[in-house]
């Protein structure tokens, strides 16, 4: 398992990694699938190995897979060719993407069929806790606990509609902040650590069901407008065969199909579900158009309240957001 890395050191080091074109392919070792942490690695593995395990037998080579504590920590090996696929996040999707030479593939389907889901603001019960507004006004003696930087539903979201739309930060308002990823987040509500935190409507149901002791004292006073799925992110220079039969693998799995047993398609649905999932559909790039945007007015939002000698730089990237907003926009309305 790899620790946790610096982002902006790992900037540097994605500028230098992207370009090389021959790490993208499979070694001799097989495919590396990245996957990050976002609850106890051990439980990840466990919902993970069989399916990659049946990936493996369909595309004839080994597929390892590979935990990560952070989202940087993937995406720095996806540059890398260390990973050449990774279940990714939406913001941290846009890193590897723009960054590490990587691709949106697919996207999850969840088990009613959706394929978005929601971030939320987590508390006790018994806090007192009813809303945001009575967040905001004891938040100076309130500790929150936010998610990974890159983490789209525990922290790029939250950070937008929470914070940067009232011209606030985290710390500037809670007593104290600590990141976590979303298990220890929800474990941290539940016993009392945490009075609110970060959370999503994906591994809130996950949580409910690992631990029944929690399952009523945790709940949510926030729900975001939606979010696309979490997609699996490919190097984008894999052979066009090998990404035609990792697609399809996906694209099959927990589907019904003439050929396929009974019993093996009742063991797929059977992963799948401890993966609060009931399949995948095709993705592409264009998925992470409103994380996007939401980042972008994060930035603008931000950039518009800061004071200090550089007012042309930063007037000069307001127009580029402004420019890149414009952009962004029109190609959301023709989704």
């Amino acid at each position: 398992m790899r620790g946790k890395m610096p982002f902006a050191g790992l900037l540097a080091l994605l500028i230098l990694l992207s370009c090389r074109g021959g790490a993208a392919l499979a070694d001799a070792a097989g495919l590396g699938f990245g996957i990050i942490a976002t609850s106890a690695s051990q439980t990840l593995l466990d919902a993970w190995r069989p399916l990659l395990a049946d990936l493996s037998a369909f595309l004839g080579e080994s597929v390892s897979p590979r935990i990560y504590d952070d989202y940087a920590g993937v995406i720095w090996a996806m540059a890398a060719g260390r990973v050449q696929v990774a279940w990714l996040g939406n913001k941290s999707a846009i890193e590897a993407v723009d960054r590490a030479g990587g691709e949106v593939a697919l996207r999850s389907v969840d088990p009613a069929g959706r394929t978005e889901y929601y971030s939320h603001l987590l508390v006790r019960r018994d806090s007192g806790l009813a809303d945001v507004e009575t967040v905001f006004a004891r938040a100076g003696r309130l500790t929150f606990g936010d998610g990974d930087p890159n983490s789209t539903s525990g922290h790029a979201v939250p950070a937008y509609y929470l914070f940067a739309s009232r011209g606030i930060s985290p710390r500037a308002v809670f007593k104290r902040v600590v990141s976590g990823n979303h298990e220890e987040n929800f474990l941290g509500v539940g016993t009392g650590r945490l009075d609110v935190a970060t959370g999503n409507s994906v591994d809130l149901a996950r949580q409910r069901q690992r631990y029944p002791g929690f399952a009523r004292d945790v709940v949510t006073i926030w729900t975001s407008p939606p979010i696309p799925s979490d997609p699996i992110v490919w190097r984008a220079d894999l052979p066009a065969g090998l990404k035609d039969r990792i697609r399809a693998f996906f694209l099959g799995y927990g589907r019904a199909a003439p050929d396929k047993p009974a019993t093996r398609l009742a063991h797929e649905r059977k992963i799948l579900a401890a993966l609060s999932r009931s399949g995948f559909e095709a993705s592409d790039n264009s998925q992470l158009t409103p994380v996007r945007i939401i980042e972008l007015y994060r930035e603008k939002l931000r950039l518009a309240s800061t004071s200090g000698p550089d007012r042309e730089m930063r007037r000069k990237r307001l127009e580029t957001i402004e420019e890149q907003l414009r952009r962004l926009l029109a190609m959301q309305a023709n989704m």
